[in-house]
């Protein structure tokens, strides 16, 4: 009985902070965006903890000089009187591969308050006798985005990869995963 009563004291806590922070539809863009562009449902994977779909996938092959693909987000934020939204650690993973003849892959993610610029991530790998591969974590552990008290903001986002040279490869990004909060202002 006492479990039970736990569980139903965390979901009932859920659901009031949930209703407190006010998360505006998101809408993604771009030519190589893994899930279709246009509007989407923003998922919560734990408490505070944000999916923004913005798996990119970009290929070249050996008949093609250059391959370039993009992805972008953008999502309003208001927050509720006598509050403030904190934006901070994001984390998306990128998994480049390029394979021999002089050949560069890159792919770069900015996030950051709409009307202002962010800090750029860049992941690149050069093949140039044997192949070149990267498996990393594109990301911010600080503060990103905060709303004034009571007041909203948009948060966008851009992903962007670029593959040149003469042999093949291919740029790889899973969602981008991000905290969300809602705290008193003080």
């Amino acid at each position: 009985m006492g479990k039970g009563v736990m569980v139903l004291a965390a979901a009932s806590f859920l659901v009031i902070q949930a209703q407190a922070l006010t998360l505006g539809t998101l809408e993604t863009a771009g030519n190589a965006c893994e899930v279709p562009v246009g509007t989407h449902e923003l998922a919560q994977s734990l408490s505070g903890r944000y999916i923004i779909p913005t798996g990119l996938y970009v290929k070249k092959d050996e008949d093609k000089r250059v391959a370039r693909g993009a992805c972008t987000f953008a999502l309003s934020l208001e927050a509720s009187p006598g509050k403030k939204i904190i934006v901070s650690n994001s984390h998306q993973l990128a998994d480049l591969r390029a394979y021999p003849a002089q050949t560069k892959a890159r792919v770069d993610l900015e996030i950051f308050k709409a009307g202002s610029q962010g800090a750029k991530q860049t992941v690149e790998i050069e093949a140039v006798e044997q192949k070149a591969k990267a498996n990393q974590i594109l990301g911010q552990r600080d503060l990103i985005l905060e709303t004034e008290c009571g007041g909203s903001a948009i948060l966008r986002g851009n992903l962007a990869a670029t593959i040149m040279g003469a042999g093949k490869a291919r740029v790889f990004t899973r969602n981008l995963y991000i905290n969300i909060s809602e705290v008193e202002c003080q």
